[in-house]
């Protein structure tokens, strides 16, 4: 373990005992989080849990193949492989626990489990500017800021807009606006900005070819022909169409 902060929970000590002979049984996610379902000895219950962040990410080799400077955790498997956990800048970040509620637990609904009636709900007494609510991983789980700017772009709403300001109708665009971007990434690939930000095997994500307002900055709105402006809401860079999003309210 080259670099011990990447460790959340337990200490990187008790991290490398509490691991070894544990047996990868399940992979799933919890918004941006990913759930390794371990059985320990005993056929006790672990859970590591793994947020990439921004540079994070995994790769298989054979325990022979040197490590490289970025390679901070590495789990040694029974076939002779190392599953590497690589993060650029260090932000990722891992817990081991014996329930996933224990990190996950406050999350919110996930974006494209919820139903278009529970999503209205979410809005009952909330208040504040949209795009800082809709990266508030409590009140939806999963959207990141690439996302939230489309999303927001398709259903015609300004990233300064008051969330209890929206109309019934334009909570229902945001719903399905919301849903259209992640269906149409995930089938791209996601979203690769630069050569940091690829798939597993290496390969860029598709949806950069289908942005509409994110890194578009002063290029014609693909919908009405204004020039995309950024700002920056709640220290996130912001991009978005004067023109489409008008700022009502």
């Amino acid at each position: 373990m080259r670099w011990q902060r990447t460790i959340a929970t337990p200490s990187a000590r008790a991290f490398a005992r509490q691991m070894r002979g544990c047996q990868i049984v399940a992979l799933t996610r919890r918004a941006k989080y990913l759930i390794f379902h371990l059985r320990a000895d005993g056929n006790a219950r672990k859970f590591l849990l793994v947020h990439l962040r921004m540079t994070g990410g995994f790769r298989l080799d054979r325990r022979a193949t040197p490590r490289d400077k970025h390679t901070h955790v590495a789990l040694q498997l029974d076939d002779g492989r190392e599953l590497r956990f690589r993060d650029t800048r260090k932000f990722g970040r891992m817990w081991l626990v014996d329930d996933p509620a224990q990190v996950v637990g406050k999350l919110g609904p996930e974006p494209l489990e919820i139903s278009a009636r529970e999503f209205h709900r979410l809005f009952e007494k909330r208040r504040g500017k949209l795009k800082p609510l809709l990266l508030d991983q409590t009140f939806l789980a999963g959207l990141g800021n690439i996302y939230v700017d489309e999303s927001l772009w398709y259903a015609r709403l300004h990233p300064l807009r008051r969330a209890e300001s929206l109309t019934r109708a334009e909570r229902g665009r945001l719903y399905r606006a919301i849903r259209q971007v992640l269906t149409r990434a995930i089938a791209a690939g996601g979203t690769s900005i630069d050569v940091m930000y690829t798939r597993v095997n290496g390969a860029s994500g598709g949806f950069r070819n289908s942005l509409r307002a994110f890194d578009r900055e002063k290029r014609p709105c693909r919908r009405c022909g204004a020039l995309i402006q950024k700002t920056v809401v709640g220290q996130r860079g912001t991009h978005f169409c004067p023109r489409c999003q008008k700022r009502a309210v």
